[in-house]
This record gives structure tokens, C-alpha cells and sequence, in this order.
């Protein structure tokens, strides 16, 4: 008999909640010899600008390669934010498999919930009748995040019942994050200073420690003074100085009851629609209390312990992250880096992987066609254990299963997997069993070796591409005007440097004047670059330059030339383009930074200027041109300033 094989949704693999998760799906797994494939969807409010490519991992969700499948439906809402229904739908037109979700109920798919209600009560009623609290500061996540919203719910309830209340401005931001919880609640001290308040209710731990944090930089005293409470039960929770009042979930209970309910579903076996589990209240030193069970407290000795072996384990992958970088600092070869890759990655305790790659390069835009798997495949690299190593190169279609059976069956536990990307191109994904170490630290290992992967690749390409040019007697000049044209292309955004530009744009306007033709030169340039550096980092100012070229990739047509002349300033030479065709084409430009806008998590808003000149028999040179249309560039900059004042006057002043 099979194997049974399941797919387990996540939002990432690296959360405090995932890493219980998964450690309750590993639990089943190895009780009952099944198999699962884990899909990071990496889509949320801290994802990377191309973490979008995770989610055409997605279709590979069918019969022919999963059994069934479980969503940790509650935290991959929050990659949705308030749009529920579309996260419900998406479920729903995924294939007709055994389907189990986790904190969320779906109409049709029956649902593990944890049933917190009480316990969150009953964390309120006792800070208020044990402990006399009666002046609460919330810390939250934000208005759209559905568990966050669930659970500040049942604080209002409980105070509600005690006949108190929460003040507006004293319910905090803090996004689930220790260093958001830290800040919001250091600005909330300076804009309140003298408040008077008894107790912090934080609706997860992470911000529990933060806001702890702060009060204790500032001088106020944890739990005299002020209480605080958590929600989750994490380590760090049970293992500070100041142990946490928090809310055990029992996540990773949740999990195995999951698996048990679609491995039952697989074999016929009816399950209930909804089955809940409680949650429990575990009272600890932040709200001043002792009353800790003998299984959950721990001495100094065995608290010492614990963090020395962390930061021993810390120590080790920190270590191993720098040999394998030291390791790959020349980049080999497809054929040389497997054996490298294998014994790089037995250090990091990884059980198994398997390398798939496309035979070509896929371009996938965020918001653009429909992602399009090739159907032509191949496994490039499996191992199973430390001693076997293989170069399969077994060709299939992706298309119609992820894996070949022969590799499909050598592959016991759990695998997650990845896909192998850089910026807007595929090339291929990875399946990794990951061993005893942290995720975080896994999921720097999955996007190093992705890397890795990519540069064999071009090296491997490049190599063919000389053999190529050499076998086929191509002349010195011919493989010196290629390296030419290579030399003309911006490394960040793929289009023409400047001085790529100024070549093809003067050729082009002198091959259009001599058949009587004219065009447009046009002069782009972001607006408030300089403040989106300041204030976000290089990093983001960078992201927004290449949704800058993404903006003219869409709009202008593939005969036109773009190139970035330096910084945010790009240009576009548009023949055979009317100056009465120049509006449309500015209302395209914006049409598409308002789509980037709504669909990025970006922290910016997009935005450029555009100006326009005319080339034409009596005008064509370029530099004169590029200056023309700089200036209505800078003409429309000034427009756009001046509306956002009038916008900032009272009504009677504009």
C-alpha cells in the first residue's frame, strides 16, 4: 500500500506558531508512517518583494500528488488581511482532495478551532479580581488581523462584565512583533506621561516581552507596578526571568488532530464538522502570581542550561552558515556544485532533498499572466541520507505530477517545498527535509542554496554559450559586439544603462527620420525617492526603482527603447508616437502604479513624473531632446506639489 502523502499549508515555516505546527504534523507522521509536503506561502506583511512566486507552488495541489491536505487556515488569513472570502474561495477551487483547515471554519471542509474564549475572559477577570487592575492597556496587531480581532473581542467582553473599559488611544499597535510592542509602547508612555494604568494585555507573547521591555527600560517595575500578560505559551515565554500569564494554545495538538481528521477522511472514516480544543490559562510571575504547575516551572539550573544550549546551537548554525559561504565564494558549474552542495548541506542535519529544474527560465510578473509551468523537467539532484548521492537526470512533465514515482517513493517524512527564483524568473524548486535546527535559520539555508543554484545555472549557460560561439567559427568581431551589447544593460532593472540608451535611441531616431518618421522622447522621474530612502533604507529605494521599470515594461510597447539613466531617471524612445498620444500614455502610467500600489506590501506609495519632447528632422539630437523632456517633467512634478497643497488648505483658502 502507499504511502499517504499530504500537503500542509503554511503562511512560513519560521513563526513561533508554524514551528508547533509542524512539529505536531512530524509527531503524526511518524506514528503512522506518513509523508507530508509542506508549502510556505511566504506571503505576508513582512514578505520580500518576490516572495510571490511561493504561491505558484499552489498548483501542484491535485490528486496525482497529494492525498489531502491541511490549512493553517487562521495564519494564512492574515496574509489576506480583511478579505476573507477571497482566501475561502481560493480553497475552495483548489482540486477535490480530503481538505482539513486549522482556526478558521469553511463551509463544506471540516475545521480544528481552538476554543480561547473563556481563557482569554478569563486572563481579563483575573487581573481585575485577583489582582484589583481596573486601568487596561490593549497591545493588538492591527485592525485587519482576523485572530487579533478574535481575541481583543473577548477582552472588551470581560471587562464589559466587570463593568470596565478600554480608553481609544490606549489600545496599541503592535503587529505580533517584540520590537513593534517595544516602540508602540514607549510612544504611548511619552504622549501619556503620569498615566495611570495597572495592567498590559497582549494578545501574543512575543509582544508581551516587548512591551516588558520598555516598562522596565523605563523605569517601572514588572509585575508591582504594572501586569502583563501574553497569548500562546512560546519558549521564551517559559524560559525568562519574568515567566509570562499567557493563553497555551496547544498548537501543536491542533495539528496532530488535524492530520488524524484527513488521514480518517482518506480512508472513508466520517469526521465532525467542527471539533474544538480548549485552550488553557497558565498564571505566571509577569501578573505577580507564583502558582506555576511542577511540570511547567523550572530552576535557575535548569533555566542556565537551557540558554547556554541555545546559544551553543546558535553558535553552530551561525558557524555552518559561514562555512558553506566560504565554500561557495567561486561559482562553479552546475556538475561541480551538486557534490559540494551535498556535503554542505549533511552539515546543516538536512535528511533528504531533491532539485528539480526546468529545462528553461519561466517569467513570472506579480500581477501579471497567469504563472505557466514549462512541461519539460528534469530531477537534476536527490539525496537521501548522508552516504547516497544521485544525478538521476530523470526528464518529465511537471504538469502532471511534481515528482517522478521513483523519486516520489524514496522520500519518507516530511519535505518542504520551495521554489528556486530570482526576481521575475523560475527556474525550477527544491524539496528539503529539514532536521533539528531552528527554521529561521533553514530558511536562510533555502534561499542561499537558491542562489547557489542560479549562479551554477548562468555559469553553466555562459560556458555553453562560448563552446557555442566557438564551435560554430563566429569571429572575433561578432563575439565582441555581443559582450557590447551586454555592456549597454542596468543590473538592477534589466533594461539599457545610459549610455545603452544614448546608442540605441540615437540609431533609432536617425533609421526613423530617414523613412520620414517621427516620436517621442520621454523623460521619467519617481517622486520622493530621496524621502523613501530616508526613511525606509537603500533597500526599499532599490524596490522601488525596479517597480519603476516594471511600470514601463507594462505600458510601453516592446518596439520602444527604456533605459535607466542613473538613480530613479529613466528614459523611453517611442517612435512613430503623436504628442497627442502622450496623455493616454501618462493615464497608463498611473493606472499602473495605483495597480502596484494596491497589490505590493510596500511601505511606499509609487509615483513618477513624466515629460515628453518631440523628435523630429529639426530636432534630433538626443541630449537636447532628453533635456526638453526633463523639463515637462519637471513641469508635471511641480503640478502634482502644488495639487497636494491646495489638497492640505482649508476649503476656503484654495
Amino acid at each position: 500500500m502507499a504511502r499517504k502523502r499530504v500537503g500542509v499549508l503554511v503562511n512560513t515555516i519560521y513563526s513561533e506558531y508554524a514551528v508547533s505546527f509542524i512539529r505536531g504534523v512530524d509527531r503524526y507522521c511518524a506514528d503512522h508512517d506518513c509523508g507530508y509536503c509542506l508549502f510556505p506561502l511566504e506571503h505576508g506583511r513582512n514578505s520580500g518583494m518576490y516572495d510571490y512566486h511561493c504561491e505558484t507552488l499552489m498548483s501542484f495541489i491535485n490528486k496525482g500528488n497529494l492525498d489531502g491536505l491541511v490549512f493553517a487556515t487562521a495564519t494564512l488569513a492574515n496574509n489576506y488581511k480583511s478579505d476573507l472570502p477571497r482566501l475561502v474561495e481560493a480553497i475552495k477551487m483548489l482540486p477535490p482532495i480530503p481538505k482539513v483547515s486549522v482556526g478558521l471554519e469553511i463551509e463544506g471542509i471540516p475545521a480544528i478551532k481552538i476554543d480561547s474564549a473563556q481563557p482569554m475572559k478569563d486572563i481579563v477577570f483575573h487581573l481585575v479580581d485577583e489582582h484589583k487592575c481596573k486601568n487596561f492597556v490593549l497591545i493588538r496587531c492591527d485592525a485587519n488581523n482576523y485572530e487579533s480581532l478574535e481575541r481583543e473581542k473577548r477582552v472588551v467582553e470581560a471587562l464589559a462584565e466587570r463593568g470596565l473599559s478600554i480608553k481609544p488611544k490606549w489600545i496599541l499597535n503592535g503587529n505580533f512583533i517584540f520590537d513593534n510592542a517595544y516602540s508602540s509602547m514607549a510612544n504611548f508612555l511619552k504622549s501619556n506621561p503620569g498615566a495611570e494604568f495597572d495592567a498590559v494585555v497582549c494578545l501574543n507573547d512575543s509582544m508581551a516581552m516587548g512591551a516588558m521591555s520598555c516598562l522596565i527600560d523605563r523605569g517601572i517595575s514588572v509585575p508591582e507596578q504594572v501586569k502583563v500578560t501574553g497569548f500562546d505559551n512560546v519558549f521564551e515565554s517559559t524560559s525568562g526571568e519574568l515567566r509570562i500569564t499567557t493563553i497555551d494554545q496547544r498548537i501543536e495538538d491542533f495539528a496532530h488532530s488535524a492530520m488524524e481528521s484527513v488521514c480518517d477522511l482518506m480512508d472513508g472514516v466520517k469526521v465532525p464538522q467542527l471539533k474544538e480544543i480548549p485552550a488553557k490559562m497558565l498564571v505566571r510571575h509577569s501578573c505577580g502570581c507564583d502558582n506555576v504547575p511542577p511540570e511547567d516551572d523550572m530552576d535557575s539550573i535548569t533555566n542556565l542550561r537551557m540558554r547556554y544550549n541555545i546559544f551553543r546551537q546558535g553558535g553552530n548554525q551561525l558557524y555552518m552558515l559561514h562555512y558553506f559561504l566560504m565554500e561557495t565564494q567561486t561559482p562553479v558549474p552546475l556538475d561541480n556544485l551538486y557534490a559540494r552542495l551535498h556535503y554542505s548541506l549533511c552539515l546543516f542535519d538536512i535528511h533528504g532533498m531533491v532539485l528539480v529544474l526546468y529545462n528553461h527560465s519561466v517569467y513570472y510578473e506579480k500581477g501579471g499572466a497567469e504563472f505557466k509551468r514549462p512541461q519539460e523537467a528534469r530531477v537534476a539532484m536527490a539525496f537521501f541520507n548522508e552516504k547516497t548521492f544521485e544525478r538521476p537526470d530523470i526528464d518529465f512533465n511537471p504538469n502532471v505530477m511534481m515528482l517522478p514515482s521513483e523519486i516520489r517513493e524514496k522520500m519518507t517524512g516530511g519535505y518542504v517545498i520551495y521554489p528556486i527564483y530570482a526576481e521575475c524568473f523560475q527556474y525550477g524548486y527544491i524539496f528539503i527535509k529539514m532536521g533539528r535546527y531552528e527554521r529561521v535559520f533553514y530558511q536562510l539555508v533555502f534561499e542561499l542554496i537558491a542562489k547557489e543554484i542560479i549562479t551554477s545555472i548562468k555559469i553553466t549557460g555562459e560556458q555553453a554559450e562560448k563552446n557555442s560561439l566557438k564551435n560554430q567559427n563566429v569571429t572575433l568581431e561578432q563575439y565582441s559586439e555581443k559582450m557590447h551589447r551586454l555592456s549597454f544593460t542596468d543590473e538592477m532593472t534589466g533594461l539599457l544603462n545610459r549610455r545603452g540608451f544614448y546608442e540605441y535611441a540615437k540609431r533609432q531616431i536617425s533609421a526613423a527620420l530617414e523613412s520620414g518618421r517621427n516620436g517621442l522622447v520621454i523623460y521619467c522621474d519617481m517622486d520622493g525617492l530621496k524621502k523613501i530612502n530616508d526613511t525606509y533604507g537603500h533597500d526599499v529605494g532599490d524596490r522601488a526603482i525596479k517597480y519603476e521599470a516594471q511600470v514601463l515594461r507594462s505600458v510601453f510597447r516592446s518596439t520602444d527603447i527604456s533605459g535607466r539613466l542613473g538613480g530613479d531617471e529613466f528614459a523611453v524612445l517611442a517612435c512613430d508616437m503623436k504628442l497627442k498620444d502622450f496623455p493616454r500614455v501618462k493615464r497608463a502610467m498611473m493606472a499602473e502604479c495605483e495597480k502596484i500600489n494596491s497589490g505590493s506590501l510596500e511601505p511606499f506609495t509609487l509615483s513618477i513624473s513624466v515629460g515628453c519632447s518631440e523628435f523630429s528632422a529639426a530636432k534630433d539630437d538626443i541630449e537636447e531632446l532628453l533635456n526638453s523632456a526633463d523639463s515637462s517633467q519637471y513641469e508635471d512634478k511641480r503640478a502634482k506639489k502644488e495639487a497636494e497643497k491646495k489638497k492640505k488648505l482649508p476649503w476656503w483658502k484654495r
